[in-house]
Order: C-alpha cells, then structure tokens, then sequence
C-alpha cells in the first residue's frame, strides 16, 4: 500500500479541475481527496455548491476551516488564492499551487514588462485606456487586432477585432457589458503574428526546477490537443527558451504547480504568449492519464521536491466534448465504464449513478475532454476513435480538428520542429 494512502488532500479549485480530484482519489493515490469550490454569496446557489458532488472517492466539503488541521496537502490547480496559499504556507503547510505567480497570468501588462526585461521576443500592442480612446484607435488603423484585457478574463476574453466595418458592433456591446467602468478598463490591442506554427509545451514547476521529460503539445483551440512526451533538451530551442529564462522568476514565487507555454514562431522570432500558470485545458487530461505517478509528484512537489514524472505511453491526444440542451437546465448523462477514466468532466457532481451538470448561463455545448493515449501517433488516433463511438446519447466529439493538427505537426516537422518519427497524413482521422 501506498504512503500516499495515509495521507489527506483538499483540491481548492473554481470547478474546471475536479478532475484533478478524481484523479487523484483513486488506488494509487491519497486516502482522502476532499474537493472544494468557492460558493459564498449572499444567497448562495445548489448549482454552485453542488459541483464535486458524488464523485467516486471525492468528499465535496464546503468549509475548509472545519478540516485545516486533517489536511496533509493543499492543492491549488488554478490561478487566483494567492493570498489563502501564503497564508497557509505561514503555517507550514505543504501546498501546490502558484502562489503569487498567478500574477504572471492574472496581469498581462506587467508580463509584457517580463519578457523584454528577460531578454525574449515582445510582440506588438498598444494600451487604451478606456472604450473611448480604444473607438477611436481601432476606428482609425486597418486591422485586425487581437484585444484583451488583464485580471477580468471572465468579462472579456482574447477577442479578434477583423476591422471597423465588420466589428464595430462588438464596441457597443462591451460599452453596454462594462456599463460605467468602460472608461477605466486599459485595453491591450495587439498587431496579429501571422504564423501557421505555435508550439506548445506542458509539464510543472517545482521552486524554478522542471523534470527531465514534459509533453510537447500542439492545441487546435477549445477543438483538439496531441503531444508526445519528449525531454526536456530536446524540446523545441524556442520552448527551452522560456524555460531557461523564468526558472529564476518562479524560483522567487516559489511556484509548485503545473505550467503550460504556447510560443508563436515567425522566422527568426518566436512570442511565448499568454502563461498558463495552473492545470491548463487542453493537456490537464493527458497528464492526468499518462503519468502514472502524478499524486507521488503533486504530494512531494507541494513539499518542494521536484519528482520526476513516469509517463505510461508516448502520445496522448484530446477532444472537446459537447452535450446538446438547454443552457438553463441540468444536464444528465450515465456514463459507460469504459469510458470513465477517459472523460473528463468538469463542472459536475454524480447523483444517483448519473453525472450531472447544473445549469449554467455562462457556458455553451462544450462540457469536457476526451483523452487518449497511445505509442504511436497513428494509434493514439485510432484509441479516441474508438472510445468516441462509446460516448452516450447526447454526448459528442469530433476526431476532425486532429487531422488538422496533424497538418500543424508536419509544418513544424518542415522547420526542424521533431514531434514523431512518423506523422501520419491527416486523412487518418476520417478514416472508419
């Protein structure tokens, strides 16, 4: 038996990550998984505080007070609760999390600020403070543009901004959305790096150390995913760049948590975008499913000792999952055997043997990833078609937008990006 099984958890998440908690509550890992998400407002929901209900081995738990003093390892999947893991640190208590390093992720301007003082590639963008002044700088500069904002990422995500004349209406609609903040709102507009090639890569960090092994990842957004585990000196340079230059930067944090790069390369220059600095989504259920040893490397990492990751087979790939119905009523779906260590559902609770999503305005179809793994890429391909066709009535995924990632692996190949000795062409994906 296991150390592990002598050992309590508490998974503090938002709900995206009670996968996480399932992962973690089986056999291999830790005696008690308690799962927890903020649910508190004035008059709070069942919809909210239900999310982890039911879960195999999971114990939702809606104090964390109560049990502070049973709890072994914390574990913070997600950005935001700095503050909660410093103090709990101040305690010592053993805790996986980003700890002040969310910052990276949570405020895009300072990051910016990172990059050049590190020496990397800054792409180009302007700041506009306000709806005004951005009105009139989109009105008067021929796009497209790429416009975010920092912190508020719930309020407005990466939006594309074609140009004046096909997209002046999303301007009314953010004035309407901010209402009487419009004008204090700094938005960041950003020239486009037109590339076909974005490479990725996804592993942890332990206090500015990573393992020797990590995935190397390609994203075809909120669509599909494929890696291969590959070392760490044999990842991409541009990868080993941004690896190379925040080590000391996490080291000061730190930071103990999962961590997730995507570089745009163009010619000779190469952008590290957006830091994922927690579990990101895609490529949080290939690690969940392909190392076998990740409550050893979570529990010691919260200890700050890096262990290194035992990875179970060479390819993973994912795909969104989507669930048809009204946005304003629960869904229900009974999920095959087969396929419960492969789906990954988040946002849910189980009642009665049946995995259920409360109803929530804010999201659409999509409920989750499929992953699968494999030992070659062709095969790992084969494996998800395969658990795809056990998916459930009203359940859906398409193996489609692998077959264009696959046309992304082989430009990368052209370039000297090494991903697999054999690509297969993307017709495999349509094939029965």
């Amino acid at each position: 038996m296991s150390e592990l099984q002598n050992k309590t958890c508490l998974v503090f998440d938002h709900g995206l990550f009670t996968t996480l908690a399932e992962r973690l509550a089986r056999s291999d890992g830790f005696g008690r998984v308690l799962y927890h998400s903020p649910f508190e407002i004035g008059f709070s929901t069942l919809n909210q505080g239900i999310i982890g209900y039911g879960l195999e081995n999971v114990e939702r738990c809606n104090d964390i007070w109560r049990v502070k003093d049973e709890v072994d390892v914390w574990i913070f999947p997600d950005i935001e609760h700095s503050g909660l893991q410093l103090e709990l640190v101040s305690q010592n208590r053993a805790v996986w999390g980003s700890r002040r390093g969310d910052s990276l992720e949570l405020f895009r301007e300072p990051f910016h600020e990172t990059l050049g003082q590190l020496g990397l590639d800054v792409p180009k963008f302007k700041i506009c403070k306000g709806m005004t002044e951005l009105r009139a700088f989109l009105k008067d500069n021929e796009g497209p543009f790429y416009i975010k904002i920092s912190r508020w990422r719930g309020s407005l995500e990466t939006a594309k901004f074609r140009s004046w004349k096909l997209d002046e209406g999303l301007l009314d609609l953010w004035a309407v959305k901010f209402g009487p903040a419009k004008e204090i709102v700094p938005f960041m507009v950003f020239d486009p790096i037109e590339t076909p090639l974005e490479i990725g890569g996804d592993t942890y960090g332990i206090d500015g150390a990573w393992p020797d092994e990590m995935l190397h990842g390609d994203e075809n957004k909120d669509k599909a995913y494929i890696s291969t585990v590959t070392k760490r000196g044999d990842m991409p340079p541009q990868i080993q760049d941004v690896l190379d230059a925040f080590a000391p930067v996490l080291k000061k944090f730190s930071y103990r948590n999962f961590w997730s790069m995507e570089v745009r390369v163009k010619d000779d220059r190469s952008y590290f975008g957006d830091p994922t600095c927690r579990a990101p989504m895609p490529a949080t259920p290939s690690q969940l499913e392909n190392v076998s040893n990740l409550p050893r490397v979570i529990y010691e990492g919260a200890h700050g000792e890096l262990v290194q990751p035992e990875y179970e087979k060479p390819f993973t790939c994912e795909v969104i999952v989507n669930m048809k119905g009204d946005r304003h009523a629960w869904g229900v779906a009974e999920i095959p055997d087969e396929l419960k260590r492969w789906l990954k559902l988040p946002n849910s609770c189980t009642i009665n043997g049946l995995r259920c999503f409360p109803a929530d305005e804010q999201h659409g179809e999509a409920i989750g990833w499929m992953v699968a793994i494999g030992d070659t890429v062709e095969g790992v391909i084969e494996t998800m078609k395969g658990q795809i066709k056990l998916l459930p009535d009203g359940m859906s995924a398409d193996v489609q937008p692998l077959g264009e990632l696959l046309e992304v692996v082989s430009e990368g190949e052209k370039q000297g990006i090494e991903f697999a000795d054999k690509i297969p062409k993307p017709e495999v994906v349509l094939e029965s």
